[in-house]
């Protein structure tokens, strides 16, 4: 009996291990559903991840032109009458200098300029008579083209006694006074045109394929706490490897003349459309 029931055991052992080994290969078909299910939700779109950034871009407007005026030649300042944050017009006078000397010049060079011509137009009359040789009509006409050269010369140099605003603008800040004595190259005043304002932001370069011209978005600015509409211009030439972002450009749809170059504030790329 005993040898029976051994062998009734042994013979059950199989069994349960065949049962055991039948159930185990359904749990790698939900492993294999389980790791189906992963890229797919790593497959989410770069837009997804702009939208949880664009909380913490900022932005800061910007003036398109802005220039250092400096001085084009040596001299005392006998008038510079703008002050900082007092607005200008294109084509006004923004500087004066002292140029009695070159005024000076000029005339000489005008005076010499008349006797050059004088003594061409007698030559040309007596070379008509056969009075003089060709050799010196020549030299007369040379000797003339000569003084007008030296007349355009002195004219330059009066064209650089007075500086003349480039665009319409307002004056940021001063760098030099009136009566003060500067040498060529010294920076006089730096100027920028306030109406023409650009947004200027860094934005995430896998962000890129959805950044176009045209596409718009909002700007909330700190110093007024406003939010304005915008629209991307351009974007910017190259990424940067470092901090895999990227220069965008834009403006700002919305009138307003409280904007100010300089301010700053959060830029919302979510209502991108």
């Amino acid at each position: 009996m005993r040898r029976k029931l051994v062998v009734s055991v042994l013979a059950l052992t199989p069994l349960t291990v065949t049962g055991v080994y039948a159930e185990t290969p359904n749990e790698p078909e939900a492993a294999s559903e389980a790791a189906v299910e992963i890229p797919a939700a790593a497959a989410e779109p770069s837009f997804g991840k702009m939208k949880e950034e664009a909380l913490h871009l900022r932005a800061q407007l910007k003036a398109r032109q802005s220039t250092l005026i400096s001085s084009e030649m040596g001299g005392r300042i006998s008038q510079l009458k703008l002050r900082d944050g007092e607005p200008f017009s294109n084509g006004q006078t923004l500087v004066e200098f002292n140029c009695n000397v070159e005024d000076a010049q000029l005339n000489k060079a005008k005076a010499t300029l008349e006797k050059k011509n004088k003594t061409y137009e007698v030559n040309q009359r007596l070379a008509e008579l056969k009075s003089i040789s060709t050799l010196e009509v020549s030299v007369a006409k040379t000797e003339a083209e000569e003084a007008k050269a030296d007349v355009n010369v002195a004219q330059a140099v009066m064209e650089r006694c007075a500086i003349h605003a480039p665009f319409s603008g307002k004056v940021v800040e001063l760098l030099a006074r009136p009566y003060q004595s500067v040498r060529p190259g010294d920076p006089l005043l730096e100027i920028i045109d306030d109406k023409n304002l650009e947004v200027e932001f860094m934005a995430p370069s896998d962000a890129t394929p959805h950044l176009k011209p045209g596409k718009r978005f909002r700007v909330t600015l700190d110093e007024i706490g406003k939010t304005y509409n915008a629209e991307i211009t351009r974007i910017g030439g190259k990424v940067d490897a470092v901090s895999q972002t990227i220069k965008v450009y834009g403006r700002i749809t919305d009138k307003s003349a409280e904007l100010l170059p300089g301010m700053s504030g959060a830029i919302d790329l979510a209502a991108l459309r």
